[in-house]
């Protein structure tokens, strides 16, 4: 069993290791260019019929930006300057794999930040300036700008295959979409990664659990319980609940949502 889990991640990693490889190939002269990736975010954020006005920075390596993006009236714009300024905010911080790889479609914003506790490293983090105070509001900015800035196009297309994924709650997620009071996810659990490897949880809120690949086996409170592709369960607020792969053949891939007060 064990010998099945390693394996099973080990595809995971190569496959991470593989598309960061593909993002540090490129010619010293592209790496001086970071100002021009980040300007398309920027001009894609002020088409984004969902962006929000915002400041906040950006620091890749030593390098660091401000973006600003107001509307006035119809008419919005988004600008890019070198430097924080005298201006607190909050700040993203990766390095120059990191942000080809966001470039390159490989992993969102969103994907890119996965934890499953605040303590954990991530390749993009975020981080204040001296004197910034967080908002009321500042989770729902958070979750949106994290979002919409780091994802271009229109729609915006977010890829959820294994290869998209990083390791969160001990499987590959891929970040779907985050807002107020409601996240959502994929995950792809290997082959071979049984009960003993899987988290319980016991959420104030309900999570929905829309099974694509392979076999679920659970526990909730003291009932257990099953469901394949084409089933969907609903976990209850407050109840532990564990469940895992039930294969050792095959990945359990399933989409999770989680909505309401503290998701």
């Amino acid at each position: 069993m064990l010998d099945a889990i390693f394996r099973s991640l080990l595809a995971s990693s190569l496959s991470f290791v593989a598309s960061a490889t593909a993002a540090q190939n490129v010619n010293p002269a592209e790496q001086v260019v970071t100002a021009e990736i980040l300007k398309r975010f920027v001009d894609d954020y002020n088409s984004d019929p969902m962006a929000i006005d915002t400041t906040f920075g950006i620091e890749v390596g030593d390098h660091r930006w401000r973006v600003t993006s107001t509307l006035t009236g119809n008419e919005r714009s988004s600008t890019l300057k070198e430097g924080f300024g005298s201006t607190e905010m909050m700040y993203y911080t990766l390095d120059l794999e990191t942000l080809h790889l966001i470039d390159r479609k490989v992993w969102t914003g969103l994907t890119a930040m996965a934890a499953a506790t605040s303590a954990d490293e991530t390749p993009l983090e975020v981080e204040f300036t001296s004197g910034y105070e967080q908002p009321a509001d500042y989770e729902e900015v958070f979750r949106r700008v994290t979002f919409h800035f780091w994802n271009r196009g229109f729609p915006e297309i977010t890829r959820y295959g294994p290869e998209n994924s990083r390791i969160a709650h001990g499987a590959p997620a891929t970040v779907l979409y985050y807002d107020k009071g409601f996240r959502s996810a994929v995950y792809h659990v290997p082959a071979g990664l049984g009960k003993d490897q899987a988290p319980t949880l016991a959420a104030p809120f309900p999570r929905m659990i829309i099974v694509l690949s392979g076999a679920v086996e659970g526990e909730m409170g003291e009932h257990t319980f099953a469901a394949k592709p084409g089933e969907m369960f609903l976990t209850s607020p407050n109840i532990p609940v564990t469940f895992w792969n039930g294969s050792q053949d095959e990945t359990l891939s399933f989409v999770w949502i989680a909505w309401g007060e503290g998701a």
